[in-house]
């Protein structure tokens, strides 16, 4: 007679309760993973709130060091009248060879204050259209839109509306306008601001104007330019081609006019009537034999005199749009005290020959 075994189903019931151990431990830890982040997450944030005042001094430090810097940019003798993309504040190497070099030793990474230590970024807001004097320009904003890939629709609406936004009173234009009463009626609502536009993100609250059409398609700046590379590197990168988002075209606060030493080529192509090859030239002779914006061979134009020698065949066509030196600077600085870390927007503006004046500061 067969003997018939009573452990036979051991082995199985051992495996399964392995398993059933593992996924616990296997779930256990991932809980303990989230609690920890978690606890890192709320540990950061308290540390940020506890030292709110240092580290808002802390960034107003560091526009302070900017207006120094961009000051000392005027005593460097060989550099005086113009700004371009391969001098210091713009994060290019500056006057190495020169002996009146006032940022010998200097850097803008990482530069002890305090207990903590602070990183500015610089970039001039005359290399972008001011989109104040610029909204009323039919041919630059039909060209800039299409650029940010607007239909025929879609322009028309949004220069209606921009024109409506912009405008004093609170009548809309025939057809495409909008004013309050059209905002009104969104969730949530808001008015029309009836006034010059101070931050360019506004436009994302004009009637028409996509996230993709202001940020360009799928790309949104996080940083100065587009993040690696030399500065110049990073505003041209994504300035090719459809898809340009207005962000990238167009500032709010400038002098009206467009650096032609910092422009990127999408700016210096809406002023030359679209064309890219004439803008690309322009490029190509600042940046010198190397090819290469923001480098130590770039030859920009060092007075309006020598904005004919960029624009070549195209010096005819609205070189009047166009100067040498920049009057408004856009500051991010980013500072650290200990584990905290936090970053301030700020924009100065030339009032004088020795004096820089703060026109905004806030928090990112």
């Amino acid at each position: 007679m067969k003997r018939t075994s009573t452990h036979a189903g051991v082995p199985h019931q051992r495996g399964v309760a392995l398993l059933i151990v593992l996924l616990t431990l296997f779930t256990l830890g991932g809980m303990a993973a989230v609690f920890a982040y978690s606890m890192k997450v709320e540990t950061r944030l308290a540390m940020n709130t506890s030292n709110a005042g240092e580290l808002e001094w802390m960034g107003r430090s560091g526009v302070e060091y900017a207006k120094w810097i961009l000051m000392q940019q005027d005593r460097v003798g060989n550099e005086r009248g113009f700004h371009a993309l391969n001098q210091f504040w713009a994060g290019g190497p500056g006057p190495i060879e020169s002996a009146d070099n006032p940022f010998e030793g200097l850097s803008l990474v990482d530069v002890p204050l305090g207990a903590g230590q602070i990183s500015i970024e610089i970039r001039d807001t005359e290399r972008l259209l001011n989109i104040n004097r610029e909204a009323r320009n039919p041919l630059l904003m039909d060209l800039a839109l299409a650029r940010a890939g607007a239909d025929a629709t879609d322009t028309a609406v949004i220069t209606g509306a921009l024109a409506d936004w912009i405008d004093r009173d609170d009548f809309a234009q025939a057809g495409n306008g909008a004013e309050s009463d059209h905002y009104l009626s969104l969730d949530p609502p808001y008015r029309a601001k009836n006034g010059p536009i101070d931050d360019i993100r506004e436009l994302l609250l004009v009637r028409g104007v996509t996230p993709s059409i202001f940020w360009g398609g799928g790309y949104r700046s996080t940083e100065f330019g587009n993040g690696s590379g030399t500065p110049a590197a990073r505003m041209g990168r994504n300035s090719t081609g459809q898809g340009v988002g207005l962000a990238e075209l167009f500032g709010a606060l400038s002098s009206g006019r467009v650096n032609i030493n910092t422009a990127p080529l999408a700016v210096l192509a809406l002023l030359l009537g679209g064309d890219e090859s004439l803008a690309e030239q322009a490029i190509r002779v600042r940046a010198g034999q190397d090819g290469q914006d923001g480098t130590e061979d770039d030859q920009p134009a060092r007075s309006v005199g020598e904005i004919a020698r960029l624009l070549g065949p195209a010096a005819a066509m609205g070189q009047d749009r166009f100067v040498t030196q920049s009057m408004t600077f856009e500051v991010r600085t980013t500072v650290k005290l200990g584990p905290a870390k936090r970053r301030f927007s700020s924009v100065v503006r030339r009032v004088g020959a020795r004096d820089l004046q703060v026109l905004l500061f806030r928090p990112e």
